[in-house]
């Protein structure tokens, strides 16, 4: 009967083939036949992805995700972390896929179909040892009562089975779900946006098939019987259509030629298009310069603000799924946590690269080893000490010395001088200095404020109370700036608003502000801290 078999699905095969409906084995008849939207178009998953912004999108998501590496950490009692490189999830999911692949896939599944399934199956390296995937269209979710649990009901297209998976058994990916159980498809969830894109996509595509011609429609002609209408109109594309179009063409007597419909030019359709094309990516979150498809606002300083937006909004939140649901469904142990590192995405140009890492080296929060590890180059010898300028102290310190009128710990290392009047005024001098030198930038910072402030009064031509409420304000923030008392601080204000008030070319006045402000500042914050 062997042959027999083989006839039939090769009869049946061949007319799939001619009149273009799928095979009665075929998946289709397995899948959702979509949703009727209000173009006309029945819109699913699958019908979806002849759109190109769609295939696009999709794409560019599932791929950033599938290249970010997930991690497994484990917390030690001083909250230390470190990664787990054996446990069973760490390497590839399962015997055929790689862990990109097997990500890209799952959140292709989620993207179109709103659910993405893996089977957990045991093996030997523990009660996780594969993650096989399980297409949404195969899987129905339902809730146990009254437990509550999750039963899993697959249709098994290797077995020709429906097996029944308990919630233990499934590694569940959701999008945005209103019962708790599964995700509503992004598909569904906008069905006509998705109907409109496909019917202008065909659209577009049956008018370039009649050689970007637009209906046509004779008048004049007058048959007597309905079969010489339908010869002449047989005999008249016949003659203008495949190899013999563009061909001059002889009317009969009287007969006039005019064009019905509205060309894509006037239904702006070009327009059309691209506002579908920018309202897919507003669905799935992806900026529009992404997909090739550049607006006004897209310059080149924009793109990588563009770019930040892109990994904050649309890859972070996914990526935040995906580790709760690893959380949820695959460790067994709380003290272990799965992490996606965004180091990737986040990757800056060379030059911002470098200048951060030296930042981090300066500031003793990264080594010469960290760096490297990050630029993919091998530690050297002495590359794991962490650096910390020498001069910096903290800023309690110096408030205390201030406050007190003390002296500063003396340097073990320098000479000492003495208990005499003379070593101390040196000291007292030398502490001075070095607390001119630490000031100093915060005093040009309130000042610049200040000068800034100004010209912008004297811009709307302010009047004496507005200037007055000004350094009234201005006051408490050098206060809380540079740690000086609210009296030192007022008396700052005051002589500056004194010399403003009076003197006939304000201008003149706030320049020199700004030349001479800082010194004036940082002058006084030494002897009036806190």
């Amino acid at each position: 009967m062997g042959w027999i078999n083989s006839i039939t699905r090769g009869a049946f095969g061949i007319r799939a083939d001619i009149s273009g409906a799928p095979a009665p084995w075929d998946d289709y008849w397995y899948s959702p036949l979509g949703t009727s939207s209000a173009s006309g178009m029945r819109v699913n998953a699958d019908s979806v992805m002849r759109i190109a912004a769609v295939q696009a999108c999709v794409s560019i998501i599932a791929r950033n995700i599938a290249m970010m590496p997930c991690k497994i950490y484990t917390e030690n009692s001083a909250g230390s972390k470190k990664i787990v490189a054996h446990h069973p999830i760490y390497s590839r999911p399962n015997n055929s896929q790689t862990a990109f692949e097997f990500k890209q896939m799952m959140e292709a599944h989620v993207e179109l179909r709103g659910n993405a399934y893996a089977e957990i199956v045991p093996g030997r390296r523990g009660a996780i040892d594969q993650l096989i995937p399980m297409h949404p269209d195969r899987v129905h979710v339902e809730m146990m009562k009254p437990s509550g649990r999750l039963r899993y009901v697959y249709n098994d297209p290797l077995t020709a089975q429906t097996r029944n998976l308990m919630q233990e058994e499934v590694f569940h990916l959701r999008n945005f779900s209103d019962n708790g159980m599964t995700g509503q498809s992004t598909i569904a969830m906008n069905v006509d946006t998705f109907g409109v894109a496909l019917a202008e996509q065909d659209y577009v595509a049956r008018f370039l098939k009649n050689d970007s011609t637009p209906h046509l429609a004779m008048e004049g002609l007058n048959f007597k019987t309905r079969e010489d209408e339908n010869l002449y109109r047989a005999k008249w594309q016949a003659g203008q259509t495949g190899e013999k179009r563009h061909q001059v063409a002889i009317l009969p007597p009287g007969v006039s030629i005019k064009a019905i419909g509205i060309n894509p030019h006037d239904a702006q359709l070009l327009d059309s298009r691209k506002f579908s094309r920018i309202q897919i990516c507003s669905v799935f979150g992806v900026p529009p310069h992404l997909i090739g498809e550049t607006e006004k606002t897209a310059t080149y300083a924009s793109v990588e603000q563009f770019n930040i937006m892109f990994a904050v909004q649309c890859i972070l939140p996914r990526l935040v799924m995906w580790e709760q649901a690893i959380q949820r469904d695959l460790i067994l142990d709380e003290k272990y946590f799965a992490k996606f590192s965004m180091a990737a995405l986040l990757r800056g140009d060379t030059a911002s690269r470098f200048a951060a890492y030296a930042v981090a080296i300066q500031t003793g929060w990264m080594c010469q080893n960290d760096v490297r590890g990050f630029e993919d180059l091998n530690p050297v010898e002495d590359g794991d000490t962490y650096w910390r300028p020498a001069a910096w102290i903290p800023l309690g310190q110096v408030s205390t010395a201030g406050q007190t009128g003390g002296t500063p710990e003396k340097n073990p290392d320098q000479p000492s001088v003495g208990d005499d009047a003379a070593g101390d005024n040196a000291s007292t001098a030398t502490y001075k200095t070095r607390l001119l030198a630490l000031v100093s930038s915060a005093a040009e910072r309130c000042v610049r404020k200040e000068v800034a402030a100004l010209r912008k009064l004297e811009d709307r031509a302010c009047t004496k109370t507005e200037i007055e409420q000004f350094y009234a304000a201005h006051a408490e923030f050098i206060s809380s700036a540079l740690h000086v008392t609210a009296a030192v601080a007022r008396r700052f204000c005051a002589d500056h608003l004194f010399v403003l008030l009076n003197d006939e070319q304000p201008l003149s006045v706030i320049s020199r502000f700004e030349v001479s402000g800082a010194r004036e500042l940082a002058a006084l914050a030494v002897g009036g801290l806190k």
